[in-house]
């Protein structure tokens, strides 16, 4: 009834609106009995830029650039993405030939697309809304041992909101670019 990649498309075209998009989310990390867990704001201002804000940490991708800025550490790594690699945030784009999408299940609050990375062993699963395609959210097996868990709380058009400004005069800089 459903062709396999619709709800997935669905969920590309909520994301990928004019102008972006800012969700709140919660962050859930279980990896071999220790539990992670964090919660903060999603800016996602198109497939080659995004930022994590909480209140530890900011995480940012632009255009191949990496910025982690350990806010409590007073400390910014910056760093350059590997061409080629995958990311979680491909699952978000839907631009890397190394995610694989799998049959859409159709539930009572949605959609189940269940997805794999291929290269990293990664099987998961997007949660969505049934008409919008917005994500409410997003499981990922790392190991029978390692999941990671994102609910989304919020979604909504960036509109005329940005990523606040942090003063970093008095950060350590360590650069890992090449």
């Amino acid at each position: 009834m459903w062709a396999q990649s619709k709800p997935y498309q669905k969920f590309l075209d909520f994301m990928n609106t004019p102008g972006g998009r800012i969700l709140e989310i919660e962050f859930y990390q279980e990896q071999n009995g220790e539990r992670y867990e964090s919660n903060g704001t999603f800016y996602y201002m198109g497939k080659h830029h995004y930022t994590f804000d909480a209140h530890d940490q900011r995480m940012t991708y632009n255009r191949g650039d990496l910025t982690t800025i350990n806010k409590l550490g007073k400390q910014v790594i910056l760093d350059s993405a590997i061409p080629g690699d995958v990311t979680i945030f491909d699952i978000l784009t839907g631009e890397n030939d190394a995610v694989e999408i799998g049959e859409p299940l159709l539930e009572k609050s949605g959609f189940r697309i269940p997805f794999t990375l291929s290269e990293w062993d990664i099987n998961g699963k997007i949660m969505t809304n049934h008409g919008s395609g917005q994500p409410r959210e997003i499981i990922m097996r790392l190991s029978p041992s390692s999941e990671i868990r994102i609910q989304i709380l919020s979604a909504e058009p960036l509109g005329n909101r940005a990523v606040g400004e942090i003063d970093l005069s008095e950060y350590e800089t360590i650069d890992l670019r090449e």
